[in-house]
């Protein structure tokens, strides 16, 4: 490079610098505004991102003061908490921490404590609210829509809302199972044609499946 050239380029470079200077002088109440914009966003970031953290732990502690009351089927509690205040329930989870991860398996156990308590209604309610990442909740969510619809003899959207379950993850060790009561729900919708199509998909994916023996009885009756 010539000493033409260097001289040249460092031209260039103090005209962008000017430039870059004079617009900074002219606009420098705008940039402040934008770079104090792009603090707030990040600190809020920062913050969001602890907080989600530090209730995620909450929630995952509540759970398990929780657990063995769930578990041992003593939903009404598992929904209100002890009366001594030693667990708090899964309402309280849901209620104040269900954005979390934890939080979101404590709505599929709420519901399903509602399920139990037949309170049918707030059972789909916390169901359908789940929005969790996991699959096998996203299943247990699915087919417990299915269920509240089978309790309240809405046949043809439990039928169809099992088979959804069964497909929403191809990993899911009950897929057998929830195509069996989906074909059962289309029975009792009066849909026989549906149910044979959901029964020989069982016979076909699933050959030692303990649910064909079942499906085989079903459809003999649709064909009689």
């Amino acid at each position: 490079m010539t000493k033409h050239q260097t001289h040249h380029n460092e031209d260039k470079l103090m005209a962008v610098y000017y430039k870059a200077a004079d617009f900074f002088e002219k606009n420098k109440k705008n940039v402040y505004y934008v770079l104090s914009a792009i603090v707030i966003i990040i600190a809020g970031i920062i913050f969001f991102t602890n907080k989600r953290k530090a209730d995620n732990e909450k929630a995952s502690m509540e759970l398990s003061k929780i657990q063995q009351i769930y578990t041992s089927g003593n939903f009404q509690q598992s929904v209100s908490g002890d009366s001594l205040g030693q667990s708090k329930g899964l309402q309280y989870i849901v209620d104040e921490y269900g954005s979390t991860e934890n939080g979101e398996l404590a709505k599929v156990m709420l519901a399903n404590s509602y399920f139990n308590l037949r309170d049918f209604d707030k059972a789909e309610k916390y169901y359908k609210d789940y929005s969790g990442s996991n699959k096998l909740l996203q299943v247990a969510a699915a087919s417990g829509i299915a269920s509240v619809y089978e309790a309240k003899n809405n046949f043809i959207d439990a039928a169809k809302q099992f088979e959804k379950a069964a497909n929403l993850d191809k990993e899911n060790p009950f897929i057998d199972q929830y195509l069996f009561y989906a074909g059962k729900n289309y029975m009792r919708a009066d849909k026989p044609d549906e149910a044979k199509r959901v029964f020989n998909r069982i016979k076909e994916d699933f050959p030692k499946s303990k649910y064909i023996a079942e499906s085989e009885r079903y459809k003999s009756s649709v064909n009689q």
